[in-house]
C-alpha cells in the first residue's frame, strides 16, 4: 500500500510538472518532451513520467511522434476556432449570474488582481501575468455558485489556460488582456450584464487574434 501511495505522488509530480510546462508555455507546441531531462529535474525515475504522459495524451495536451517520441500537442486552426467558440458561448451564459450572484469580496478580489496583473506586465513577467489572467476567469467562473457550471467546464480549463498563454506571449497580448480585464471589472462592479457580455465577446476575439499572431497551429 505504501509503495501505491509513493507512486501515485510520484505521478502527479511528474504531472502537475509537465502539464504546467505547457500551460505556461515554456513548452511551445511540437517541442520534443524530454522524458529523461524532466525525470532527472525533479529526482524520480522515468516510469511516472512516461505514466504522466499517457495521461496528458488522452487529455489532448501532448501527443506521441513516430520519429520524436512524446511532443506538445500541436493545434489546428480549426480546433482553436472550435475552443474559443465554445469558450464564448460558456462565458457569455454566465455574464448575467456572475452580476447577480457576485460577492462583495470576490469583486474585490477581482480589483486586486488586475492591480497585480498590471504591475506584472511593467515588469514583463509572463509566468506571473498567465497567472493572474487565468484567476481573473477563475474568480469570475466562481462567482457563478453554479455546480453544473464547474461540471460544464472542468474538461476544458486547461485548454483555455494553454491558449490564453499563446495569446499572452505574443508581443502586445498581455497588455490588451489586462485592458480588457480592467474593463471587464468595471462592468461587473456597475452589474452592467450587457456591457460586460460585449467586453468579453470583445476579450475573446483579442485573445483569439493573439493567439493566432504566434503562426504555431497547424
Amino acid at each position: 500500500m505504501k509503495v501505491f501511495f509513493r507512486n501515485r505522488d510520484l505521478l502527479s509530480k511528474a504531472y502537475e510538472e509537465i502539464k504546467n510546462r505547457i500551460i505556461y508555455f515554456d513548452l511551445r507546441p511540437g517541442d520534443k518532451i524530454f522524458e529523461s531531462e524532466i525525470a532527472k529535474s525533479l529526482n524520480i525515475s522515468r516510469t511516472p513520467v512516461r505514466e504522466s504522459l499517457l495521461i496528458l495524451e488522452n487529455e489532448g495536451l501532448v501527443e506521441h511522434d513516430s520519429r520524436l517520441g512524446f511532443i506538445v500537442k500541436r493545434l489546428s486552426y480549426k480546433e482553436v476556432e472550435e475552443y474559443f467558440s465554445i469558450r464564448n458561448i460558456i462565458e457569455c451564459y454566465a455574464v448575467p449570474l456572475i452580476v447577480d450572484r457576485i460577492t462583495p469580496s470576490e469583486l474585490k478580489a477581482l480589483e486586486k488582481n488586475v492591480q497585480q496583473a498590471e504591475i506584472h506586465v511593467e515588469k514583463n513577467d509572463l509566468r506571473k501575468i498567465i497567472q493572474y489572467e487565468t484567476e481573473f476567469h477563475q474568480i469570475l467562473y466562481q462567482s457563478v455558485k453554479s455546480e453544473v457550471f464547474f461540471q460544464t467546464i472542468s474538461g476544458l480549463i486547461d485548454k483555455f489556460h494553454w491558449l490564453r498563454a499563446i495569446a499572452l506571449s505574443a508581443p502586445g497580448g498581455a497588455k490588451i488582456s489586462v485592458d480588457d480585464h480592467k474593463k471587464m471589472f468595471r462592468a461587473v462592479q456597475r452589474r452592467d450584464a450587457r456591457e460586460l457580455k460585449r467586453l468579453t465577446q470583445l476579450h475573446l476575439r483579442h485573445a483569439r487574434k493573439y493567439a493566432v499572431r504566434q503562426g504555431i497551429f497547424l
